[in-house]
């Protein structure tokens, strides 16, 4: 059966999916610059500057009233400020993975992210899993397994960014509330804290805001917008392009993770990595086809 041609709408969701996840995908260039920074700071930073950022994005598109809802919805306000401590840990490890040469572990996190989300909805929203979907978390299992063996420890990054990003995406699929509205009161949430750590830095003359220029303050201020404009770009594709799309578009960023670990940073590649990707690629493939064979892409 021949595949359905995209419609305008459809090439114009692809387009913005696509441009969403390449940002996502060269953040690492971005975060490795900021080299005067620790990592609490640049996570602080990044809340803050997306706040500011969301301001801008929620008055052009009007979502003030929807903001004000779900501001006087106290279930909302307590999930949402459960998924910033997610966001926020999730964006923790993954720029401690790239300031400290491990992007390679973000990367397989990543890549775990997809079959992780299948096993969380299992346990806790009951939703039973094909033979194919079984058999491809038994191959990852084996795969991370397989790192445990080959190094003597969990694979703590790639099982944290896996693990965090999915209950973040499981716990606000139960929120009644837009990307940008959401981001904006997690970012509302818990940004008092970022900003009183901010301030305790600067008053100890530790932090780098400030301190080298009015080029490098934009610079970090820059952290909003590539927070921002990669989740409006998400936002704007997904509502064009079917879900199974997006979910091929999700293996554009780890992709990137790879290429930029191995050939920029010089990553070492060991035989148990071979064989934990393998593994994770192998399900991941199996994965993806069910989709593809049980969903109109």
């Amino acid at each position: 059966m021949p595949r359905r041609k995209f419609s305008g709408e459809e090439s114009k969701g692809l387009i913005y999916g696509t441009s969403a996840f390449l940002i996502w995908g060269f953040t690492p260039f971005y975060f490795n610059a900021l080299d005067r920074l620790r990592v609490e700071e640049i996570v602080a930073h990044r809340i803050v500057w997306c706040a500011v950022f969301l301001v801008l994005v929620l008055t052009i598109g009007r979502q003030w009233p929807a903001v004000g809802q779900a501001l006087r919805n106290r279930k909302v306000l307590l999930i949402l400020f459960i998924t910033a401590l997610l966001n926020s840990l999730n964006w923790g490890v993954f720029i401690y993975s790239v300031v400290s040469d491990q992007l390679l572990a973000s990367s397989l996190g990543y890549f775990l992210n997809p079959l992780v989300v299948v096993v969380l909805g299992f346990i806790f929203l009951r939703e039973r899993l094909s033979r194919t979907q079984q058999l491809a978390v038994a191959i990852a299992a084996g795969g991370v397994l397989t790192q445990i063996i080959a190094f003597g420890e969990l694979p703590w990054i790639a099982l944290t960014i896996a693990i965090a990003f999915g209950l973040y995406g499981l716990m606000r699929k139960t929120v009644d509330a837009g990307p940008a509205v959401g981001l904006f009161i997690e970012c509302l949430l818990i940004g008092p804290f970022a900003l009183g750590w901010l301030f305790w830095l600067n008053h100890e003359g530790l932090g780098a805001f400030g301190q080298f220029g009015l080029g490098y303050d934009a610079f970090i201020a820059l952290a909003g917008v590539l927070t921002g404009v990669p989740l409006v770009l998400f936002a704007a594709g997904a509502r064009r392009i079917k879900l199974a799309t997006i979910g091929l578009l999700q293996y554009i960023a780890p992709s990137a993770y790879l290429v930029m670990a191995l050939t920029i940073w010089r990553e070492p590649f060991e035989t148990a990595d071979y064989i934990a990707f393998g593994c994770i690629w192998t399900a991941l493939i199996l994965y993806t086809s069910e989709i593809w064979r049980t969903r109109i892409v």
